[in-house]
């Protein structure tokens, strides 16, 4: 009151903030790049469309329910897509990076408009096969609008949904009982 200013200072505890912040991140995005690494590493060909979205959707499912954050699967999509641009690690196909953003706004959207269920196994499973499933469509429409030969359709239009669905909801599976079990775990021993 007497005119002068106090100086404003920054704790300790806002700078970890900041830095855990990054942190996490820096983690979400790396997740998503970490996906596309293990796609083109193991890439098997099995002749089972989707069958990668058993360590993607782990890794969106882990991610996004470990996170603070609203736009988290946004985030692992959007690492996954840069790296999906990445020389050594482009596909064959020049509209991969389109579906590996698409599952993390189809997570987020889970996320905000059913949080009730977020701690829920069957809604978790139920979402990473969604999201999952959103390849096979966005494949659809792009053969449709640019007439691109997509080979996951060689034995029609329901087989790959199904299988991107069914291979979503194992990863959704896996990575919800780990991110679950870490957060029970985290509960124990912040309780005892």
């Amino acid at each position: 009151m007497n005119g002068t200013s106090s100086l404003k200072t920054t704790s300790n505890v806002s700078r970890t903030d900041w830095a855990q912040t990054w942190l996490e991140i820096l983690l979400l995005i790396g997740g998503g790049v970490t996906a596309v690494v293990l796609h083109r590493a193991t890439d098997l060909s099995l002749g089972l469309p989707g069958h990668h979205g058993i360590e993607w959707m782990a890794i969106m499912i882990l991610g996004r329910a470990s996170s603070r954050f609203r736009g988290a699967g946004t985030l692992t999509s959007i690492g996954a897509s840069a790296a999906s641009l990445m020389p050594g690690l482009q596909g064959d196909n020049p509209f991969g990076w389109l579906f590996y953003l698409l599952p993390g706004l189809v997570m987020d959207l889970g996320f905000y408009y059913a949080p009730r269920f977020t701690k829920q196994i069957w809604y978790l499973v139920l979402l990473g096969g969604l999201a999952h499933a959103t390849k096979p469509l966005g494949q659809f429409v792009v053969n449709l609008i640019s007439g691109w030969p997509f080979g996951s359709f060689r034995y029609g239009v329901l087989y790959p949904f199904a299988s991107h669905l069914l291979f979503g909801m194992i990863g959704g599976l896996l990575g919800a009982l780990i991110a679950l079990g870490i957060h029970r775990s985290s509960n124990k021993t912040n309780q005892g």
